[in-house]
């Protein structure tokens, strides 16, 4: 009897670890031979999407810094108008990459400048200036909270009105009217009516600010620089004159000289030109959007040197205009004419 129990007790426990055996085996190799187990999704895939009744979704990932480094943006198809949604910025490299496939809408935030923005979505400031023409004139004013349309590449987002067509838009704009039929997120199909209300992007399209030029006077060695209002004389601590006028309007040489410098400045000048006029007289053109002259360069009184803009320290577009002797800086009032 003891040698039956014996040998039934090692028959159990060899059954036993069979069937422990096979339970592993059955957990460990689910698949059958020669597959594969398929491979978890990334955990850096996250989706975030809007809670707003007409979503856009962004797709966040971890980009490395090449090639596209900008979330690609999924929205609605077939909208007429952008949806009302606030999409967060893009990476700070995400530069020089593909435009955003629509127009999308972005909530002006604490410490934004329209710079930034623009440079951001990776479109010029023009572009974003005249998308919305309640900053088109002043780009420095906005404010958090302020909502603007984020053209999807450099060109202009129109919001059509009755009687627009897209043959007048295309010369509002100064671009063929194909490139507005054409453009896929338009959405246009023969014969091209344009709805109103609705927004219509216009590719490469842009603006020209028209403003007369500032003609010189008989018996006046200088001229006004640009046409506009003064907001700020000059005085003890303010050593030029302001004279506020359109963004991108001209600025004008006041006197012939020689260009002397063309750069920008950090200590609030921002952009600007210096002309030298001979026996130590200068004058200064500060807060440019930019300049259409070079050091070295000749220009005549009345000559286009460059446009209106808001850099540096400015609280709106205007041109601080200074006329110096050495270092001695005198009110430009006293030598110019009465009116531009």
């Amino acid at each position: 009897m003891r040698t039956h129990g014996k040998w039934g007790l090692l028959l159990v426990g060899i059954l036993g670890f069979i069937v422990v055996y096979g339970l592993w085996l059955r957990h460990e190799r689910p698949f059958a031979a020669g597959s594969r187990r398929p491979t978890p999704p990334p955990a850096t895939a996250v989706v975030r999407r809007s809670s707003t009744p007409t979503p856009v979704t962004l797709h966040v990932r971890a980009y490395a810094r090449v090639g596209h480094s900008r979330p690609p943006y999924s929205l609605p198809q077939g909208t007429s108008s952008p949806p009302a949604a606030d999409v967060p910025l893009p990476p700070e490299d995400a530069y020089g990459i593909p435009p955003l496939p629509h127009v999308i809408t972005y909530t002006v935030r604490p410490g934004d400048t329209l710079s930034r923005i623009a440079s951001r979505f990776g479109i010029s400031l023009d572009s974003l200036r005249w998308s919305n023409p309640e900053i088109e004139h002043n780009p420095d004013d906005i404010y958090p909270g302020q909502v603007l349309h984020i053209p999807p590449l450099n060109g202009v987002v129109v919001r059509v009105k009755e009687g627009d067509t897209v043959e007048k838009l295309a010369r509002r704009y100064h671009v063929p009217p194909d490139v507005i039929r054409t453009y896929a997120a338009n959405h246009l199909r023969p014969p091209y009516t344009l709805t109103p209300g609705t927004f219509i992007i216009v590719p490469g399209g842009h603006r020209e600010t028209h403003i007369l030029p500032p003609r010189p006077y008989p018996g006046y060695d200088y001229m006004w620089p640009v046409r506009g209002i003064i907001t700020q004389r000059f005085h003890k601590y303010h050593h030029g004159l302001d004279i506020a006028t359109a963004y991108g309007a001209g600025v004008y040489a006041a006197r012939s000289g020689r260009v002397r410098t063309v750069r920008w400045d950090d200590t609030g000048y921002g952009y600007m030109v210096i002309i030298d006029h001979g026996g130590g007289w200068n004058t200064l053109y500060a807060h440019l959007k930019g300049a259409l002259v070079r050091p070295g360069q000749w220009v005549k009184q009345g000559d286009l040197i460059g446009r209106v803009g808001g850099t540096g320290r400015a609280t709106g577009p205007h041109v601080h205009f200074e006329i110096r002797k050495g270092r001695t800086r005198y009110d430009p009032e006293t030598f110019l004419p009465p009116h531009p």
